[in-house]
């Protein structure tokens, strides 16, 4: 005679749910009293900080990359997908008043035209990179780069752009970006729908910190600038955060984690860096953006520059880690509005 263990299933399946829901916080205060190093840096724990990191849906809608337009000055585009700047060759604003010019030794300049607009005439540049052959080159997926010519490994630089490289923008994956430059002196990579992936030249605004390497975020322009003690920038990228929160103000970072997990527990992060709290004290910060239990981005990397986020700053991937490992605790961290 055949007895039914469905009785037995039922037993399990209650047990299993009771261990999980001991294991689960019953309250954001219960959870975070279980970590005590929320302050180390760097920490391999997973750390239970509550942050908010998941689409809006109808709370929020997100800026349609098909909406977005170019805005600003007026600009020319220097540079179209495959187009390239040989050493010695420049190229000018709509008002004449700003040139990029790739020189001699590799070093990409910007330079104003009138002296008593910029500091010895010059905006920004990449640094000598001491190459006899460089050649600037905006690649067909969306990468700005500076390549040594003279190096044997370029040609295959031209396909997995490691070789030969002298500088980059950091920016990829984003076919037909082209290279414009600004009526007021700004330098951006932007793409075919007007999305900003990078920005140089006349773009940094001045926070006041001068000799301090510090961290802005530009809320209502989803931006962020890497900005080292000697005036430097070390990167800039388009992130995608709350249109609201945090406040506008000065901060510092407090605290960091290589690996989070949001409040609701749905979603896992990297490379977080705390620097302030939300009205209810749950943790902000900059990570990597988050992924589903299933390892699924919960928004695509063309998305950055909307809002997607409930408070805390996306980034991609490899700008996270950067930003991790350049900030240390105490970090200033500047929020526009």
């Amino acid at each position: 005679m055949l007895v039914s263990n469905t009785p037995w299933r039922t037993l399990a399946t209650v047990l299993v749910v009771a261990v999980v829901l001991d294991v689960l916080p019953s309250s954001h205060a219960s959870a975070a009293s279980r970590f005590t190093d929320l302050s180390a840096e760097p920490s391999q724990l997973w750390h239970s900080e509550f942050d908010a990191s998941w689409p809006l849906g109808s709370i929020t809608k997100a800026i349609d990359p098909a909406d977005r337009s170019p805005h600003g000055p007026p600009s020319t585009v220097i540079l179209g997908p495959g187009e390239y700047l040989s050493v010695g060759q420049s190229a000018t604003s709509p008002n004449g008043w700003y040139e990029l010019t790739l020189e001699q030794e590799g070093q990409l300049v910007l330079r104003v035209t009138d002296p008593q607009l910029g500091p010895d005439g010059t905006l920004w540049s990449t640094g000598s990179a001491q190459s006899a052959m460089p050649l600037l080159l905006m690649r067909s997926n969306g990468e700005l780069a500076v390549y040594d010519v003279s190096d044997p490994g370029f040609l295959a630089a031209t396909s997995d752009g490691d070789l030969a490289k002298l500088w980059s923008a950091g920016t990829r994956s984003e076919s037909g970006a082209v290279l414009r430059l600004y009526d007021d002196g700004t330098l951006a990579v932007v793409t075919p729908q007007g999305g900003v992936l990078w920005r140089g030249g006349n773009s940094v605004p001045d926070v006041g910190l001068a000799g301090h390497r510090h961290v802005i975020y530009d809320r209502g322009e989803q931006w962020v600038w890497l900005v080292d003690a000697d005036g430097t920038v070390v990167d800039n990228y388009p992130v995608s955060g709350h249109p609201e929160s945090p406040e506008p103000g000065r901060y510092a970072v407090s605290s960091k984690s290589k690996d989070a997990i949001s409040y609701n527990w749905l979603v896992t992060m990297r490379h977080m860096v705390r620097f302030t709290t939300d009205a209810d004290g749950d943790w902000i910060g900059f990570h990597s953006i988050p992924r589903g239990w299933s390892d699924v981005p919960v928004q695509t990397e063309a998305e950055l520059g909307d809002f997607l986020s409930l408070g805390c700053i996306r980034q991609r991937d490899d700008k996270a880690e950067r930003l991790y490992r350049w900030a240390p605790i105490g970090t200033p961290v500047v929020v526009l509005a």
